[in-house]
């Protein structure tokens, strides 16, 4: 006659390598600077990490604009991701304060949205550090506009921090 123990054996071991399993599988890593947040998924070579600040088509609605901030070794660059259903050809215009607006085309549509990317460097970089809001206007029929306002606050420290991360 076999022990209890000995049916209780696998159950255990199930549940001891499940345990271990989880514990051993990294762990995104997510910083907050104000309004953006510094995301960090490891990986073998140290860290691939993301820029993030999403805002809401109405106050307290679900987030559906992103603006996102990726890196490679070389440069950053980012991507601004709309609602599918808007007006395509004139692209997007970011507004950084009252400055020149910088125009970006976009690039592709999925189900998840419409994507427009940019490259963060030179005069796009200084504006976003200087700057406190990014209005960015799309629109949704050939002559209706629509702004709206991503905050600046805490950039320059979140990418400080991105950039430092990323490099690990």
């Amino acid at each position: 006659m076999r022990s209890k123990g000995f049916y209780l054996l696998p159950g255990l071991f199930l549940l001891y390598s499940t345990a271990l399993a989880q514990v051993a599988a990294p762990q995104p890593v997510e910083e907050v600077f104000s309004d953006w947040r510094v995301l960090c998924q490891p990986t073998d070579q140290g860290s691939a990490c993301q820029m993030l600040q999403s805002a809401a088509a109405e106050e307290d609605g679900p987030p559906v604009f992103l603006l996102s901030v990726s890196a490679t070794s070389e440069q950053s660059y980012a991507v601004m991701t709309v609602p599918v259903g808007v007006y395509l050809a004139p692209g997007i215009e970011l507004h950084v304060d009252n400055r020149r607006p910088f125009k970006v085309l976009y690039e592709v549509c999925d189900q998840l949205g419409c994507h427009a990317g940019f490259r963060m460097n030179g005069d796009v970089l200084r504006a976003f550090r200087k700057g406190l809001q990014v209005k960015a206007r799309v629109w949704t029929a050939r002559d209706k506009a629509v702004d709206f306002p991503l905050s600046l606050r805490g950039f320059t420290a979140a990418y400080t921090h991105f950039r430092a991360a990323g490099d690990q």
